[in-house]
């Protein structure tokens, strides 16, 4: 694979990784409008969103599987055409069982096919020793994508002067985004990225030794943290708009701003793992994450507080990004076996991102009964108590890591 193709493939691997949610995550960026649009409450909100996260969590498993036996070029393609079909649907603002439906869909197009194929895909286009910025790459790529796409969106929802009416045609431009992608991934993407041909076949043999490797299950927990962690930065849209009064608009822009701040994390994060050891660098961010959300939790919010909530929403999407940049860096560390690499990542995903599961509809039913700033501070306490679980997972990985290296030397 020459410098050029090596490239244009980290390329295509940061867009398809960003894009594939951009129709599931609809709601991060534009909660209210969407809300209004469809005519749906908050707990019909999380309902979808859960729902996504469930056929999600099903399908990470056997995607693993397919990464490990099909090329990343043609299973990235396939979740893209269909993402995008199922998005024209969705602009036509159909019923909240149909949209059930198309959620459901994007799970298995998102973590059943796109998933572990491009986390596969990524550990093999880097070296054993640049799995750090290698990943820090890949999630600051797709941090810049989302950015850029964001922004631009938002733009255009505040020319229309934020009507609700804007909510299908923004729908119908990225579903026709996602398409022109799809024809670039298949045209573009070197197919040198995996060598699935010279690879094993993963066996049940090789699967219980995978399951048995405690490192397997202490970076899941990880991942689980930073995946709630995650849920709690997509309500801060709707904590601006509501608790400090923002509005429509600049509740958005509170959560297209924080974007700004993903790719300079992500990538900075790569670099400073490789040069302290993932393991140090995620203990770190994982202090950080966790008194981030204790801090909303035991600040009410208000409108005087706005500078405040901007710093706080820097420094935690700072955090939950870096810790998205580097955790998937622990399987080389860990010496988990690179022909497994997507059948770990199913193993793992399936645990690690249980939260799309509960959190979207346990934060819209804390959000409808406990409505105002009582309700955010609620659902952050909750987010707080699973950074603490990842905290403690990455300190004992630390630890073991250390141990491993201190035989090492000896």
């Amino acid at each position: 694979m020459t410098f050029t193709e090596k490239w244009l493939t980290m390329g295509l691997l940061c867009l398809s990784g960003s894009v594939i949610f951009w129709l599931p995550l609809f709601s991060d960026i534009f909660y209210i409008p969407m809300q209004n649009a469809f005519g749906f409450t908050k707990t019909q909100m999380g309902i979808l969103l859960s729902t996504f996260g469930a056929v999600s969590l099903i399908a990470y498993f056997p995607g693993g599987w397919l990464a490990d036996r099909f090329l990343p070029r043609k299973l990235i393609t396939i979740a893209l055409v269909i993402t995008a079909l199922a998005g024209f649907v969705f602009s036509t603002l159909p019923s909240f069982e149909t949209c059930l439906i198309l959620f459901a869909i994007w799970g298995l197009t998102s973590a059943g096919i796109l998933w572990s194929a491009m986390i596969k895909a990524a550990r093999c286009w880097g070296s054993k020793e640049d799995q750090g910025k290698t990943y820090g790459i890949l999630e600051g790529g797709r941090s810049i994508s989302d950015v850029i796409s964001t922004t631009i969106l938002l733009m255009i929802f505040a020319y229309s002067r934020g009507d609700d009416r804007a909510v299908p045609e923004i729908i119908i431009m990225i579903s026709f985004y996602i398409l022109v992608l799809a024809l670039l991934v298949w045209r573009i993407m070197s197919d040198d990225i995996s060598n699935n041909k010279k690879q094993p076949k993963v066996t049940i043999s090789e699967i219980i030794y995978i399951l048995r490797l405690p490192v397997i299950w202490l970076i899941a927990l990880i991942i689980m943290a930073t995946n709630t962690a995650m849920w709690g930065t997509i309500f801060f849209t709707p904590y601006a708009t509501e608790v400090y009064e923002l509005g429509e608009v600049g509740g958005g822009a509170i959560g297209a701003g924080k974007y700004w701040v993903t790719p300079f994390a992500a990538i900075a994060a790569g670099f400073y793992a490789d040069k302290i050891g993932p393991a140090k660098a995620i203990l770190g961010f994982c202090i950080i994450m966790t008194a981030g959300f204790l801090t909303f939790t035991l600040i009410p919010g208000s409108p005087a507080l706005l500078p405040y909530l901007i710093i706080n929403v820097a420094i935690l999407t700072a955090a939950v990004y870096a810790l998205r940049g580097t955790y998937f860096s622990l399987l080389e560390q860990s010496s988990v076996p690179l022909a497994f690499t997507g059948t770990a990542t199913g193993i793992i995903s399936v645990i690690a991102y249980t939260p799309d599961i509960f959190m979207p509809t346990l934060g819209g039913i804390i959000l409808d009964a406990y409505p105002g700033a009582s309700g955010y501070q609620y659902l952050f306490l909750i987010v707080s108590f699973f950074s603490l679980i990842g905290l403690i997972a990455a300190y004992v990985i630390y630890q073991k890591i250390q141990k491993i290296q201190m035989r090492s030397t000896v």
